[in-house]
């Protein structure tokens, strides 16, 4: 059974990017929405007391200090989440200190996006299913795709998705601009794949590089993935360097086979 009774929701880190995203929305289907960040008139106090949906948005290095701040203000009964880019560290932090319903959230994308998309948001359940269900239930109804899973499964796919990915761009990027390479030449010169990885990379010219680093350094399964990518990348470099044409075919279709199983699966 859903959550049914009156509901008032509060942003922590409201006037950041993605806590004005989520605060449109919310004004946008009719819920009463308060806010608290620097110079509000709201304190983070205020919204505890006050809202019996409560969602973080708060930078990751601030994150401990604020549930500390907060979770003795916030009634029993209430929902706490947050939109961390990692889960495992921040759900034991909100269940650690707090009493209340507790679930992870993490919007799989940026403050730029549409609401009309089909944008997927990963859940962490942790405590308390009525207040989960709605959750779930209001970012189904407007439009979003949920993925359900524990926080350490969630950070260890993450360590690929964002530590690795980022990692791999962050490397593309510093070559480029060590190979000292004409830009208009470089683009004129592109591949159809080749210019989609520019684009890719040139995504990371709006975002926080604290952020990035926080993805990088916080999660637990960073260095594993990290590792593992090292090892594959050594052994083709040694592959190449030494002009070993078979292995490098050999590798080639080792992956040509496996990634088929990564083939998207129509809707």
């Amino acid at each position: 059974m859903s959550y049914k009774g009156h509901i008032k929701i509060g942003i922590i880190g409201g006037n950041g990017r993605m806590g004005i995203w989520f605060r449109t929305l919310f004004e946008a289907k009719g819920y009463e929405c308060l806010i608290s960040d620097r110079g509000t008139e709201l304190s983070n106090i205020d919204i505890a007391r006050s809202c019996n949906v409560i969602i973080v948005a708060t930078p990751m290095e601030v994150f401990e200090d604020v549930i500390k701040e907060i979770a003795p203000h916030i009634q029993e009964d209430a929902f706490l989440t947050d939109i961390c880019s990692l889960k495992s560290t921040q759900v034991k932090r909100m269940l650690n200190y707090t009493n209340c319903s507790v679930a992870g959230s993490h919007p799989l994308f940026g403050p730029y996006e549409s609401y009309t998309k089909k944008l997927r948001v990963a859940l962490c359940p942790a405590r308390g299913d009525d207040w989960f269900i709605w959750w779930d239930n209001f970012l189904k109804e407007n439009g979003a795709i949920t993925i359900t899973l524990s926080p350490e499964m969630h950070d260890k796919y993450m360590a690929v998705i964002q530590a690795l990915n980022h990692l791999i761009l962050i490397s593309l990027g510093t070559t480029l601009c060590h190979e000292e390479l004409n830009p208009e030449m470089l683009h004129a010169l592109s591949t159809p794949s080749f210019e989609k990885q520019l684009e890719i990379m040139l995504r990371l010219i709006p975002q926080d590089p604290n952020l990035y680093s926080r993805i990088q350094m916080d999660n637990p399964f960073t260095l594993d993935a990290l590792k593992n990518f090292k090892r594959n990348f050594e052994t083709l470099y040694c592959i190449v360097s030494t002009n070993k044409d078979e292995e490098f075919v050999r590798y080639f279709k080792y992956v040509q086979e496996t990634s088929k199983k990564f083939l998207k699966k129509p809707d």
